[in-house]
């Protein structure tokens, strides 16, 4: 018998009718009488996952808390990506404060710059700050590729290690 291991959110597809283990941060959370949907949002994407109200009511899930999901995919087309995952257990790895000043799924772009700095982890998780940085990396990689294929040869300086005694 083999474990499960962790999966990426961008590799469900490949995996409807198997059972995964997602970790991720709560991107969005709908609760309904009877059913709580947790849009779940890791590096690689985000997807809906779908669980009883009462199974989820003591966790006291919020904006932002860091959570694994175990669950079954399976495919639906009332799911914005076609597919969700049907929790089996939840288990919370790290709550987000109590009183944050934006939520990564928010418009922070009238939060002032000192905020965004103090919350920086949380401000990266949103995609007009991560965009930023995501073409940053795009544009050094095609610089790396071109000039690998030139044979260039990339230095690391370490004139920036300095010992100390």
């Amino acid at each position: 018998m083999s474990a499960v291991r962790r999966s990426f959110i961008s590799e469900l597809h490949d995996r409807a009718g198997k059972t995964v283990i997602l970790r991720g941060w709560v991107y969005r959370l709908r609760v309904l009488a009877k059913t709580t949907f947790i849009i779940l949002r890791d590096c690689t994407g985000e997807t809906q996952c779908v669980a009883s109200s009462e199974s989820l009511r003591d966790l006291h899930l919020k904006l932002d808390d860091a959570i694994e999901i175990h669950g079954a995919v399976r495919s639906d087309d009332r799911a914005k990506t076609g597919i969700e995952v049907e929790i089996t257990s939840t288990k919370i790895l790290n709550r987000a404060a109590n009183v944050l000043p934006f939520n990564s799924s928010s418009d922070i772009t009238d939060v002032s710059t000192d905020i965004r700095l103090e919350y920086r982890p949380l401000a990266l998780r949103n995609d007009w700050v991560g965009d930023v940085f995501r073409i940053q990396a795009a544009i050094l990689k095609s610089f790396r590729q071109y000039l690998t294929a030139k044979h260039f040869t990339e230095i690391v300086s370490s004139s920036r290690i300095r010992a100390r005694f």
